[in-house]
């Protein structure tokens, strides 16, 4: 995607994430960590949506390094009907096998509350998530 696609208003960076609003209205998450996303981190992403969202959903869009991954109890956290507030649907572009393996797990035990799909394609993620708009 290009820059031109995001709307630099308002930026929020944090340890791990960085969460922004693109002109589209899609909020875009960047995880920026070969590692584990933790509760901590996971928790700072909502409030970065949140506070992003201006009291309305927003479709997200959530970016990962190839090696990312969240623990059982982000997502379980993740799956939550308080975390989708402000959150319409949910799209993750996925990289790795065990990417792809921790989304099916997520899907089919956590049950996520609201619409979540993984995609291979950052453009077929955008194209699904305009649905949500």
């Amino acid at each position: 995607m290009t820059d031109e696609l995001i709307c630099h208003i308002k930026k929020l960076k944090s340890e791990r994430a960085i969460v922004s609003i693109r002109k589209d209205k899609i909020i875009l998450v960047e995880i920026k960590s070969n590692d584990e996303v933790e509760l901590e981190h996971a928790e700072q992403i909502i409030k970065g949506i949140e506070e992003l969202s201006g009291g309305k959903k927003h479709p997200v869009l959530i970016l990962v390094d190839k090696f990312t991954l969240p623990t059982s109890e982000v997502r379980e956290y993740l799956a939550l009907p308080e975390t989708a507030l402000y959150t319409s649907a949910e799209a993750y572009v996925l990289t790795s096998f065990s990417q792809k393996l921790a989304g099916n797990i997520y899907l089919s035990f956590n049950k996520p509350a609201r619409p979540t799909k993984f995609f291979n394609s950052e453009d077929k993620a955008v194209e699904w998530l305009k649905t949500f708009l």
